[in-house]
């Protein structure tokens, strides 16, 4: 299957494709490693969930949740 974009808006910036491409690379890897079921399961469990478990059986929740703290911008 191809997309092709356009834009009717003269010098608009269209995505570049190598980097569609990669993304279309990686997509398909989480799919079949079966990784996107387990992210599927964690984003249901962020919807349902609104406490964490005493017992630490929700770290992997956690972890999920604060991913997108861990990286500083500027810090190798």
């Amino acid at each position: 299957m191809f997309v092709t974009f356009s834009s009717r808006v003269t010098g608009a910036r269209l995505p570049d494709s190598k980097l569609l491409t990669l993304h279309a690379i990686c997509a398909r890897v989480v799919h079949l490693s079966g990784a996107a079921q387990a992210i599927g399961e964690l984003e249901e469990d962020v919807e349902e969930k609104r406490v964490l478990a005493f017992d630490g059986s929700s770290a992997r929740l956690l972890d999920h949740l604060m991913a997108p703290f861990a990286v500083v911008p500027g810090v190798v």
